[in-house]
Order: structure tokens, then C-alpha cells, then sequence
């Protein structure tokens, strides 16, 4: 059983679905995302009729009850194996620590082991107590396991980032794109972390010559100083704002990726970019720091030493950028037989 309260991530449905290649029964318990449906094998608990951004907050609690309550069915009555890809709420991490705590096989997926901003006092506690309390914790790359918070003292096995397989652009394509330009695109949210504040940096890095050629869309949550976007446009760049105040739809996403542009992950805390795997899956190419896990995925062409925003502002004049490390097909069947081992394991072990 995956458990997921993200409201957009696509990742939940994909575990779901690698897990199921083999005719397992998975169930996916999703009490917030309704757009990213799982493979027809995966038996989809879909509790928020529509996208958990534009629910109400009593349409959002009720479908987190429902949500919790599922999962905690299938653990204590059907003895059920819990994946817990996403949380979004402390006394959601709370009821699935104790179901931890109970002896029940929660394992739990740490995505992002860098520090949280603004994380309040009882959403740390929360969070550390599932992180202790899981039977397993899952991350995505060797890299990360000296990040980790070192509450946890209990396993810690490295498992794939799955590609995303289940995902793809439908319809006609509603972001138009320049054609005569070469275009570059920064996806997911506007953090600090995903480097998001080094873009002007970076692009004034780019040849001039190359830059009149150029657009930058930036589709994602949150958004950039007006100074900022001001540096932008002033050297050249063509923008797309795509920026929203609210979760960006996975749609949006897909269609500014149906262009192939080249997606610049600048990230600088160690992380596994489920944006770069994203773009490495619908065939773009991807220029990023080596940071975190990125380097497990994507080729060295792709690759410029973190932080050094001229290296990668050179990358882009040069028309560098690279590809998945892995063919895709031959990729998911090596995340499929890792998360399948997972999960025996953690079955013999509850």
C-alpha cells in the first residue's frame, strides 16, 4: 500500500504503479492528488475528487481522515505493508508513527534530507517521530545518507528514484513557445534549495550573442523578485511566467516539457530532483548542478560543479545538457526490483 497526501506530485502513482508490474496488489491510498492516475493494475483509493489545491480546507481534512483511516486499515486488518511517499500534516506523520510505533511495516520515503524552512516546532516533532519510529527509511541516492537527520537510527536503504512512466502531455498544447528561439526552462518550486534565485546570475553568464536567441520559462510555486525577473528580460531573454501563489497542475508542467526545452536544475542542498527525473523521462535534456543525486541519473554533459553559476551559464551558451544515465525501461526495471526487495523485506520484518 502507498500512502500520499501531495497534491501534485506525480511520484505516489508511479510507485504504485512499478510496484505492480509483476501483478502484486498495490493499493494506492491518495487523499489529496486526482490527476495523477496509477496504472489499470493499481486498485486507486482516490478520496479528493478534485485537485487538493482547489478543494475546500474541509474537503482537504475530511479527505485526510479518510485518507488515514484507509491506510490504517490495511495495516492492522489486512497486514499491509505501508510506503509512505508524502505528508503533508503533523498528525498525519503522528497516526503513522504510532501505526509504526504498534509494530506494524511502515516505511517511510525521505526525499529531501536538507532542513526545512519555516518548519514549526510541532511539524519538526512530528516529523523526526515518524522518521524514528518507520521499520525502514528509503532514500534516493548513496549521496544522501550523511544528510539524513540522525534521529534515525534504525535502517536506511537506498532505492531508485522510479522514472515517471504513467505521465504524459494530453490535449492540445496551451503554452505556446517562440519557435525561432532556443529555450530554456526552471521547473517545480521557486525555492531556496532548487536555486531558484540564481537564474539572473546564471544567465548573465551566457554569451550575449546567445542570449538574444534565448527564452526562460519559469513554471512552478512561488516566485522571483521583480528585481529579478527586471535582470532577466533586460539581457535579452524572452520570459514565460508560469509562476502561481498556488500549486503549478501537472498539466502545465507537462505541456511547457512537450517543447524540449533544456531544464536547468541549479540545486544547491543535496537532494533527488523529482522535476530533473520528470524531464529525463519525457526526453529532455537537463543541465544541473552535482549535487545530491542528480549524478545518478544524469549523464556528466549534463553535470557543472555546484554553485558555480558561470560554469552552467557557459554550459547553456555551449548547447550542453544532459540525458537519462540509463535507458528509461531499463531504469524502471532496476527501481522496480529494488522497491519489490523493499518491500519483502519489510513484509518478513512486521
Amino acid at each position: 500500500m502507498v500512502h500520499n497526501s501531495d497534491g501534485v506530485n506525480p511520484y505516489a502513482a508511479e510507485l504504485a504503479s512499478l510496484l505492480c508490474r509483476d501483478g502484486a496488489p498495490v493499493t494506492l491510498v491518495d487523499a489529496a492528488n486526482s490527476d495523477s492516475r496509477p496504472a489499470a493494475g493499481v486498485r486507486w483509493r482516490r478520496l479528493l475528487p478534485k485537485n487538493f489545491s482547489h478543494a475546500s480546507p474541509a474537503a482537504q481534512v475530511v479527505a485526510l481522515v479518510r485518507g488515514l483511516a484507509a491506510t490504517v486499515a490495511g495495516s492492522v486488518l489486512h497486514g499491509q505493508v505501508v510506503l509512505v511517499a508524502f505528508t503533508r500534516f503533523p498528525a498525519e506523520d503522528l497516526v503513522l508513527a504510532a501505526l509504526a510505533a504498534a509494530g506494524r511495516p511502515v516505511v517511510l520515503v525521505v526525499h529531501n534530507p536538507v532542513p526545512r524552512e519555516h518548519e514549526s516546532a510541532p511539524a519538526r516533532f512530528a516529523r523526526r517521530t515518524l522518521l524514528t519510529r518507520a521499520l525502514v527509511v528509503v532514500i534516493h541516492a548513496e549521496r544522501l545518507r550523511g544528510r539524513l537527520d540522525t534521529a534515525r537510527r534504525g535502517p536506511v536503504v537506498v532505492c531508485p528514484h522510479p522514472p515517471y512512466l504513467e505521465v504524459a502531455p494530453s490535449g492540445a498544447a496551451d503554452v505556446v513557445l517562440d519557435p525561432t528561439r532556443s529555450w530554456v526552462a526552471f521547473i517545480g518550486a521557486l525555492r531556496w534549495d532548487k536555486g531558484a534565485g540564481l537564474l539572473p546570475e546564471i544567465l548573465a553568464h551566457v554569451p550575449e550573442a546567445r542570449r538574444r536567441g534565448l527564452g526562460l520559462v519559469v513554471c512552478g510555486r512561488g516566485s522571483l523578485p521583480d528585481a529579478a525577473w527586471a535582470a532577466i528580460r533586460t539581457s535579452g531573454v524572452e520570459v514565460c511566467d508560469l509562476t502561481s501563489a498556488e500549486p503549478v497542475p501537472q498539466d502545465l508542467l507537462l505541456e511547457v516539457l512537450r517543447h524540449r526545452p533544456l531544464v536547468l536544475a541549479p540545486y544547491v542542498a543535496a537532494t533527488q530532483s523529482g522535476s530533473v527525473i520528470l524531464a529525463l523521462s519525457l526526453g529532455c535534456r537537463v543541465l544541473a548542478f552535482d549535487e545530491g543525486g542528480i549524478p545518478d541519473v544524469l549523464t556528466a554533459d549534463g553535470l557543472v560543479p555546484t554553485g558555480d553559476v558561470g560554469a552552467m551559464g557557459r554550459a547553456i551558451g555551449e548547447g550542453r545538457g544532459g540525458t537519462a544515465v540509463d535507458e528509461v525501461p531499463r531504469w524502471a526495471e532496476h527501481a522496480a526490483r529494488s522497491w519489490t526487495d523493499v518491500v519483502q523485506r519489510a513484509a518478513a520484518s512486521g
